[in-house]
């Protein structure tokens, strides 16, 4: 039997597991690691939730971002770098979608202003919101689910101006881009946490995505 796809998982130092979990059940082998080095060893990249980027990296004062980790910025932007050049694949989720639109030239929304925040930001408990999704055909998303979905969401900061090559394939209904892929390189990118849903409430089974990016990374790998 060959060798499952190595697949580095870039989290936060708090993560609960849930995506070494997703990869296992897709097939993949998970190296899960905060601040992992962007020299080592592996097939394809996850890029997980946590704080915010530097702003400093869009040319912009703060404006509202927040937690910032220096040194994960670092790690994560030489990461998607190093994938970019060598096409590795990347799944970004969250703040990786982030991270991914910032190293491709893109720039963020630093703080959503209060009427989006009511949908996307978690309630006053900490409790994570729901909310539809408009989806375009022939994308990832689209294709695994079709053009409605609903989806978790725990984000203030969103995608302003998209980076090279990559496209906007689900947007909220006041337009928040909710996902993204690239046009030439296998490259993926969802606002929300598939990590997190299980098909209950009438939302998606985030299963799916992993399930996705496990086969494009095998296709690639030949592992």
């Amino acid at each position: 039997m060959s060798e499952r796809p190595r697949i580095l998982i870039s989290r936060a130092p708090e993560s609960r597991g849930l995506y070494e979990a997703a990869v296992e059940k897709a097939g993949g082998e998970p190296i899960s690691l905060y601040c992992p080095d962007p020299e080592m060893d592996f097939d394809a990249l996850i890029l997980g939730g946590g704080g915010d980027v530097d702003p400093a990296h869009i040319m912009e004062p703060n404006r509202g971002s927040y937690d910032i980790d220096p040194a994960r910025d670092e790690a994560e932007l030489a990461l998607v770098s190093r994938c970019v050049y060598e096409s590795k694949p990347i799944l970004g989720i969250c703040r990786g979608h982030q991270v991914v639109n910032i190293a491709l030239g893109g720039s963020i929304y630093q703080d959503m202003n209060d009427r989006l925040l009511a949908i996307h930001a978690l309630g006053p408990e900490g409790e994570t919101k729901f909310h539809p999704l408009r989806v375009t055909t022939m994308t990832m998303l689209g294709d695994l689910y079709g053009q409605q979905i609903l989806v978790n969401s725990t984000h203030h900061q969103a995608i302003h101006k998209f980076g090279q090559g990559l496209y906007g394939t689900a947007w909220d209904e006041n337009g928040v881009v909710e996902a993204m892929q690239h046009g030439m390189l296998p490259i993926w990118t969802v606002q929300f946490h598939p990590e997190q849903l299980d098909g209950t409430n009438d939302t998606i089974d985030g299963q799916k995505i992993f399930d996705f990016f496990l086969e494009r990374c095998r296709a690639l790998t030949g592992r």
